[in-house]
């Protein structure tokens, strides 16, 4: 099973996921391979902390070709720099819905 993620334009993580819930890779890159939930489930089993902490903000970056957790110092940024960077609630959900009716869609 491939892990793709989905960088913003400040390569950010924004999105990881596996090849079985991507109907198309446009957009995302691959960063490993393997079996079991932790690659088959990636969104919620391949790292190892939520994706976003609880202000909102994105904990992980795309660099050398894989993924690192960005340092306190980065994400501080994007509270007090950035705060137009991070993703509302509400726009979270609406990617999350989007995201859904994708894999809705793939099943039916």
């Amino acid at each position: 099973m491939r892990v793709y993620v989905k960088t913003d334009n400040k390569n950010r993580v924004i999105a990881v996921n596996s090849e079985i819930f991507i109907k198309d890779t446009s957009g995302w890159v691959e960063i490993d391979n393997g079996d079991g939930d932790r690659f088959a489930h990636a969104q919620g089993n391949y790292l190892p902390k939520a994706i976003t902490d609880e202000n909102g903000v994105y904990r992980y970056k795309f660099e050398n070709g894989g993924i690192a957790e960005r340092s306190a110092d980065e994400m501080a940024a994007d509270m007090t720099d950035h705060r137009s960077d991070i993703p509302t609630d509400h726009e979270r959900l609406e990617a999350l819905e989007a995201a859904f009716l994708e894999l809705a869609a793939e099943v039916i």
